[in-house]
């Protein structure tokens, strides 16, 4: 059994969880969730030893513990030799065959450089990875990130037969709501967990809210009360009865602050539109014979396409079927093998990439904002702000140093800048907050411009105002 006790976690003057307790055993399946920033990835670092704990002790004895983080890596060498090197023996190859197929990894070729995989490939060759393992417990950051519809759906099946605990960050509601018998949340430096999925989890915490607020509803009437009883008390003269009810007075003032309850407001982005002029039915863009091979590998062939204004369309399809090569081919960051891109006359589009900035980059926030917005130094702080950064983060983080989920946050406020007559959205989602989430659904929905986008969160695309799908699947473009 996998455990935790009085854990706390502090960077420098900030907690980021206080004095929380844990166990995992049996197979429970368990979400992780929280707003971006609160510890979540911190916590499962420090059960696998890659983060010290502040206070506190986990015990782990006797335990295997299969881990994926959020962002990984691999070496530059072919896909068979970097899985071939993770068996226990000469005579396991076939495990890794039999596990590309059960992940429904149909173009999976253990001759093809790591490197040249898809994202979502790459979360598949990772998850065969893991379960070479064979592990007592998983912990995943986010497993559904990059995947397909048809992975994600082969996970929730291959999860839920498990007999394991498994512990996973997500912010896929879909994914919590299908899987998961317990979501637990860090909020408020504490540790809470409501019994049953994601449905379960946001009735429970409507609740809990409620009775955080009636208890600080109740403090500050409490509060108001002795702060009138201390006011009248003064207007006694001066004697051995006035010292004491005065004495009495501010003691119970003084355990109200110690027992301090804060009203509970939802830290979330506020009032985000990307405002753009109406373009209805005006051309957008056009494909013409469009066709993308690397080597002898043909991506799609012949592929057309026509995308007018006020259209909100819904790209899907496998991993590997093209879709981000699309848009790169699309944006001119990539040179298509034949045919050609036609934009319609003055329109701006803006791209949000699921390969999101260069880690490298140093520049502050701010800078970078003001860099790429050309806005005045006053106003990217005003406007910063709405996106939850606050002064301190602008000035003292650089880009480098930035969260996935900070640095999606971050190109939202650029977006939401810039006056962008169609926007194409690889991945928007992944790395965000389930609040954050439903801000930019509300914001996609209201938005009057043009909109590509590439999703595979269910819940995400349903709340976004889609009108179009669109399926890119054996180098073929259908539509509705």
């Amino acid at each position: 059994m996998l455990s935790g006790k009085n854990i706390t976690k502090k960077f420098d003057d900030r907690t980021l969880f206080s004095k929380i307790d844990f166990k995992l055993s049996g197979n429970k399946k368990i979400g992780l969730v929280g707003r971006n920033g609160c510890g979540k990835t911190t916590l499962l670092k420090m059960i696998v030893g890659e983060e010290e704990i502040t206070e506190g002790n986990i015990s782990k004895t006797g335990e295997s513990i299969g881990y994926i983080p959020q962002e990984f890596s691999f070496p530059d060498e072919m896909v068979g030799i970097y899985l071939e090197e993770k068996l226990d023996d000469n005579w396991s190859y076939y495990k890794i065959d039999k596990l590309a197929s059960q992940l429904e990894f149909t173009n999976f070729d253990p001759y093809q450089n790591l490197n040249t995989l898809s994202e979502g490939q790459k979360m598949k060759v990772k998850l065969i990875e893991l379960m070479l393992q064979d592990p007592t417990t998983l912990l995943i950051d986010e497993p559904t990130n990059h995947l397909d519809i048809e992975g994600i759906e082969w996970f929730e099946k291959y999860v839920e037969r498990l007999q394991i605990p498994v512990l996973m960050i997500s912010h896929d509601r879909q994914f919590l709501n299908n899987v998961v018998d317990e979501i637990w949340e860090i909020e408020r430096d504490s540790l809470i967990k409501y019994v049953g999925n994601y449905d379960n989890y946001k009735e429970e915490k409507f609740k809990l809210i409620e009775k955080w607020n009636e208890e600080f509803k109740m403090q500050e009437r409490k509060r108001a009360q002795l702060e009138k009883l201390l006011e009248n008390v003064r207007k006694i003269g001066a004697g051995h009865q006035r010292s004491r009810a005065i004495s009495a007075a501010k003691t119970r003032i003084a355990r109200l602050d110690k027992d301090k309850k804060e009203k509970y407001e939802k830290k979330v982005m506020k009032d985000i539109k990307i405002e753009t002029e109406v373009h209805k039915t005006k051309l957008m863009l056009r494909v013409d014979n469009l066709s993308m091979s690397y080597g002898e590998t043909k991506v799609f062939e012949d592929m057309n396409l026509e995308i007018r204004g006020g259209e909100k369309i819904w790209l899907f399809g496998p991993n590997g079927a093209g879709k981000t090569t699309l848009v790169k081919v699309i944006m001119g960051l990539q040179k298509p093998t034949k045919g050609e891109v036609k934009v319609g006359d003055n329109i701006k589009i803006g791209y949000y990439s699921q390969v999101q900035m260069k880690d490298d980059c140093k520049r502050n926030i701010r800078e970078e904002f003001i860099l790429r917005t050309n806005c005045f130094y006053g106003s990217a702080g005003g406007y910063l702000s709405k996106f939850l950064f606050s002064k301190d983060d602008m000035e003292l983080k650089s880009i480098k140093q930035l969260s996935p989920g900070e640095r999606a946050r971050f190109e939202f406020a650029i977006f939401s800048y810039k006056d962008y007559d169609m926007l194409i959205l690889d991945e928007p989602d992944n790395h965000l907050d389930i609040e954050t989430k439903e801000v930019l659904e509300e914001s996609l929905k209201q938005y009057r411009g043009t909109i590509l986008l590439i999703s595979h969160d269910r819940y995400f695309v349903s709340n976004s105002g889609i009108n179009k799908v669109l399926n890119l699947k054996d180098g073929e473009l259908r539509g509705n």
